[in-house]
């Protein structure tokens, strides 16, 4: 066969060969897409930072469970029964002793025996002084109720600063809302009961003094109704000749 024919028979094969090769590689080659590839980088950064976001409201929370946890601690002692019992202490001494007590009701009763309003006009000698005597001895009564309630409010002091020293600490140490509620409560306690102890001494000086100066008005009503006894109508006395 001519060399030339044979290249114009071959010529047809080899294209058609390579004809129904190239759609095969063109379907496999792969192709990268930048702007695809932007976008999904930019998803994925932002499913990251979500994912960030969830984990510090987690954290978040977890503080404020533990702040909660610890707003709801309580002190581990408190003061109140050092408080309860000095009060009770000032309040036996104030019931104490021989005196009238610090009530309204024995006061009134016990104010109107001693320093009655009016003093009978029979009022002999002897009534005199046992109505004196039994005012010495409740006026007596009452400054030695207030004496000895000065001295056990003057001791108390001493305790009274260590309870301070102790409710500061509490509350310079406190952690949660609790603690420190609790503790501001024991300082106003502290406090509280400081003034009662100012009002419980100041009610019995007051009483002792009111008694003193009721007993002085009682005996000049006295003196004054004793003389006018002794001396009558007023009368001069004549001896008869």
């Amino acid at each position: 066969m001519n060399p030339l024919r044979k290249t114009f028979i071959a010529v047809p094969v080899v294209i058609g060969v390579m004809a129904s090769c190239v759609p095969q590689s063109a379907s496999q080659l792969t192709v990268f897409d930048p702007a695809n590839y932007q976008e999904n980088l930019l998803s994925s950064a932002r499913a990251l930072e979500q994912i960030n976001n969830q984990v510090r409201q987690l954290q978040a929370q977890a503080q404020m469970l533990l702040r909660m946890d610890q707003n709801l601690l309580r002190l581990g002692s408190t003061i109140s029964p050092d408080l309860q019992r000095t009060l009770g202490d000032i309040q036996a001494q104030l019931r104490s002793g021989d005196g009238i007590a610090l009530r309204l009701q024995a006061t009134q009763s016990g104010y109107d025996r001693l320093f009655p309003r009016e003093v009978s006009a029979s009022l002999s000698t002897d009534d005199v002084l046992r109505n004196a005597k039994s005012r010495w001895d409740e006026e007596y009564a009452a400054l030695r109720r207030a004496a000895l309630l000065q001295g056990q409010i003057a001791d108390s002091v001493d305790g009274d600063v260590r309870l301070l020293g102790d409710a500061m600490a509490r509350s310079k140490n406190a952690a949660g809302a609790l603690e420190v509620a609790q503790a501001g409560n024991e300082l106003a306690g502290l406090s509280v009961k400081q003034s009662l102890q100012l009002q419980s001494l100041l009610a019995a000086q007051q009483r002792a003094e009111a008694f003193a100066r009721a007993r002085d008005l009682a005996t000049e009503d006295e003196a004054r109704q004793r003389f006018k006894s002794f001396v009558g109508t007023g009368s001069a006395y004549s001896a008869s000749r």
